[in-house]
């Protein structure tokens, strides 16, 4: 629609009207000349094929709806992961520092094990949760295998130790455990 048409129809929608009708009208006439020229199993084969355009077309749309709306539910729910993805280094850093802190330093210690219970709690109310595989059988949609070792008083293909927790959101896996499995 031109800007002129746009103008028009701003300042005169009665005749905007008008003109709609009058299209209409004769878009009518021009199907009613055509179908007066067909036998009634011609009409009713054209009706047939309307109602089957129609219903695919009904049938489009709601497939749409359903899609248009799993799509924006999907990206709400994992809206945060770009966020997360740069908050694990902090966390994996903290836990690295009491892990390889001496005694000496125990009140430091016990201050990052606080601040990192805080964090960890924080992400839990944003269905942040890590990923804690030690014991459990090895599951590469979670589970990242660094390395193996041959244990023979631990299960087959079962982890061992976790060098760096993983992280879901929302039960999808963010980042995978990187971790040490058994193997015979």
């Amino acid at each position: 629609m031109s800007k002129k048409e746009i103008k028009e129809e701003n300042q005169n929608p009665e005749a905007v009207d008008a003109k709609n009708e009058a299209t209409t009208e004769a878009n009518t006439e021009d199907t009613t000349s055509d179908l007066n020229g067909l036998t009634y199993e011609e009409l009713l084969e054209q009706v047939n094929k309307q109602k089957e355009d129609m219903l695919r077309a009904v049938a489009e749309l709601e497939n749409y709806r359903k899609r248009s709306a799993n799509e924006i539910t999907n990206a709400l729910k994992y809206a945060n992961s770009e966020l997360l993805l740069s908050i694990i280094p902090l966390i994996t850093s903290l836990e690295k520092s009491v892990e390889n802190s001496e005694d000496t330093e125990k009140i430091d210690k016990e201050g990052i094990m606080l601040i990192l219970d805080s964090f960890e709690k924080t992400l839990e109310n944003f269905n942040i949760v890590p990923i804690q595989p030690s014991g459990q059988e090895f599951d590469p949609e979670k589970h990242e295998a660094v390395s193996t070792v041959n244990n023979p008083g631990e299960k087959d293909n079962f982890v061992t130790n976790t060098l760096e927790r993983g992280w879901t959101l929302n039960e999808r896996v963010v980042k995978p455990a990187l971790v040490i499995v058994n193997k015979k």
